[in-house]
């Protein structure tokens, strides 16, 4: 008597919405065609053609190397965490006119971090965390304001 071994499950979900990333990442290809000055159009292109590769490699990865599930611990996996962290990005989205990139990004990183995080806080996180989300948000101001020249929202609040 011979035992089949169960087959391997594929991130189904994961390919789909890396397929939907190819496909948005192909109109704004093609949206960046009518831009004339190549300031406007390299950024853009950059990082749709990044989404690109790095969708197409996720579904390869996938199809070559399907793994197991690792079974959902308590605590773990969850509805609820996953609503949440969409609902903090779209809040500093749209907060974002008001208050600025860099308090928005200070704020949804922490909140963000908050909402994800699976293991519980030591006294440790609690001192590292915040100053690497510090560093990180000002790091990407730095970056995109100074060294890429992308005018960033400043805040009516803060005009």
């Amino acid at each position: 008597m011979t035992t089949r071994s169960p087959q391997p499950k594929r991130d189904i979900g994961g390919m789909a919405t890396a397929c939907v990333f190819i496909v948005l990442s192909c109109i704004a290809l093609w949206d960046t065609t009518t831009m004339m000055d190549s300031d406007s159009y390299v950024f853009p292109r950059a990082i749709a053609i990044a989404l690109i590769v790095f969708s197409l490699l996720l579904i390869l990865y996938n199809l070559i190397r399907p793994g197991e599930r690792a079974p959902v611990t308590a605590g773990g996996e969850s509805t609820p965490r996953r609503v949440m962290l969409v609902a903090v990005m779209l809040l500093s989205c749209f907060a974002m006119p008001w208050l600025g990139f860099l308090l928005c990004g200070m704020v949804s990183f922490g909140l963000l971090m908050m909402v994800s995080m699976y293991e519980p806080w030591t006294t440790k996180r609690r001192l590292i965390y915040p100053v690497v989300a510090v560093a990180v948000v000002a790091g990407f101001y730095t970056l995109f304001s100074t060294f890429l020249m992308v005018p960033l929202p400043v805040g009516f609040l803060f005009e």
